[in-house]
């Protein structure tokens, strides 16, 4: 009698650690919930050398630096280039084929699908001066996946030049916006040094001139881990008035240009501020020291965003300072002449508007 009591007994239990471990697992699984994330990666290197299987291997080097972690799993990676094939266009009309290849920075966004068990919110980073501070954080940080990624990258049979290395990285998320996006117009003044009448004579000049213009500011105002912009302004349109030659030597000539910059931005009109300020912010305040890296795309044509996006970690919300613009033009403009397209500016100093 004894010997059955015991057995009743020993099947009771086991019935309750059961019951027990399936309504854990229930609740696990009820827990677990799929989420997408759209990331920012910039890297150095030469984008034109990369082929479509280089770039979809990408997807591949982002997994295994990610890692496999106890409460998140990665289950798609899909890179989204909308300028990779355009891109391939302009070189084949524009480059020679013995021309060496051209490292600068350039940017691919990362759409990334992944199950999280319990989390709080769906961002695929930790705290790595992000805003967002989450409890029990177990994910990479940022620097930490650099890093990883990095190490990861030449194991994959990537070419060098290509891909050179993985500068930062910039997790996006959606922020509210205005719906109505309004058109602006603003006149530009930019002070350059180099060839003045060898510029102003040549149309594909001042056309190749007019995209650099556009392109520094759209490049600076993109989703990035500085700084954001809540009124999402972006150029669409540049065009050139006029110049005039300020001074003149044998070795270079200082001269002004005067631009139409045409722009968007969503809720511009009812804010005081920006009747002030317009295309460009200040400073926000004496410790706000400016973005230090650019971390920007120097490709010719733009990126395309999503819809009202910043970089989770960004502190700064402003737009490009003055100061900003002019070094992102500096570079871009030191790109265009490394790829034989501009060897008339050799300097810019200052803008006024």
């Amino acid at each position: 009698m004894c010997f059955i009591n015991q057995t009743f007994r020993l099947i009771f239990i086991a019935s309750f650690a059961f019951v027990d471990f399936t309504i854990a697992k229930t609740l696990r699984s009820l827990q677990e919930t799929q989420h997408t994330a759209r990331v920012s990666l910039n890297f150095f290197g030469a984008p034109d050398l990369l082929s479509e299987e280089d770039i979809n291997e990408l997807s591949n080097v982002f997994k295994e630096a990610y890692g496999t972690y106890e409460d998140l799993t990665i289950q798609d990676v899909h890179i989204d280039d909308s300028t990779a094939s355009r891109r391939r266009l302009l070189l084949n009309n524009e480059r020679r084929l013995d021309d060496a290849p051209l490292q600068f920075d350039f940017t691919f966004f990362f759409l990334i699908n992944f199950q999280c068990n319990g989390c709080i919110s769906g961002g695929l980073f930790g705290n790595d001066g992000s805003r967002r501070h989450l409890l029990e954080d177990k994910r990479p940080q940022r620097s930490t996946f650099t890093k990883r990624f990095n190490n990861v990258l030449r194991g994959h049979g990537l070419p060098d030049i290509g891909i050179n290395s993985l500068k930062s990285v910039s997790e996006l998320e959606t922020e509210q916006c205005a719906e109505e996006e309004l058109g602006k117009r603003e006149e530009l003044t930019i002070k350059f040094q180099g060839s003045y009448d060898a510029l102003i004579i040549d149309q594909k000049k001042i056309a190749s001139l007019e995209r650099a213009v556009k392109k520094s500011y759209n490049t600076m105002n993109a989703p990035n881990p500085s700084t954001c912009d809540l009124l999402f302004r972006k150029v669409t349109n540049v065009e050139y008035l006029s110049s005039t030659l300020d001074s003149s030597s044998s070795s270079e000539d200082t001269f002004s240009m005067f631009f139409a910059i045409e722009y968007k931005c969503r809720g511009c009109e009812g804010d005081k501020k920006w009747q002030r300020r317009g295309l460009f912010d200040p400073a926000m305040d004496e410790f706000d020291a400016g973005r230090e890296d650019l971390e920007v795309d120097l490709r010719e044509v733009d990126l395309r965003e999503q819809r009202c996006t910043c970089g989770r970690e960004a502190d700064l919300y402003r737009a490009p300072t003055e100061k900003e613009y002019i070094r992102a033009l500096r570079k871009i403009l030191d790109t265009r002449y490394d790829e034989g397209k501009n060897s008339f500016i050799t300097n810019v100093s200052t803008t006024r508007r």
